[in-house]
């Protein structure tokens, strides 16, 4: 009986992610960078992360790998590796990241902006520009 409740309570909280982001829990999945404009990246839901383009899995239980510039120089030819990390859904609109990068770990949010089957539009909240400091 009590093995059933632990097991019960452990599967309701493997949810909790995706059940927060109601109408936008089709965002599990691969996306990988097709555009920016007016701070708004728009991404490419894909099979797999691009070897050399920006791009990121957003794992149902949680867990959040990011593609990314592996090196602290901007410059060409980029160097580009996963990091992982996690997600934690604050609203259905609204992502919490923390993931590892070159240089240690950086937590940061992400605003969807539109989400369809194919696309995902998206603009990264950063130190005051995040909703939880207004």
């Amino acid at each position: 009986m009590i093995l059933s409740v632990v097991f019960l309570a452990s599967c309701a909280e493997m949810d909790e992610p995706r059940e927060m982001l109601g109408e936008n829990e089709e965002i599990v999945g691969t996306w990988v960078e097709e555009s920016l404009e007016d701070q708004v990246t728009t991404m490419k839901r894909a099979e797999n992360l691009a070897q050399d383009r920006y791009g990121f899995i957003i794992r149902e239980d949680g867990t959040f790998v990011e593609r990314k510039n592996a090196g602290w120089c901007g410059t060409p030819p980029i160097s580009y590796d996963n990091f992982e990390g996690t997600w934690e859904a604050l609203s259905d609109s609204l992502l919490d990241i923390t993931v590892g990068y070159w240089g240690g770990t950086m937590t940061y949010q992400m605003r969807i902006v539109s989400l369809d089957k194919e696309y995902l539009r998206i603009r990264y909240l950063y130190g005051d520009n995040r909703a939880d400091n207004k």
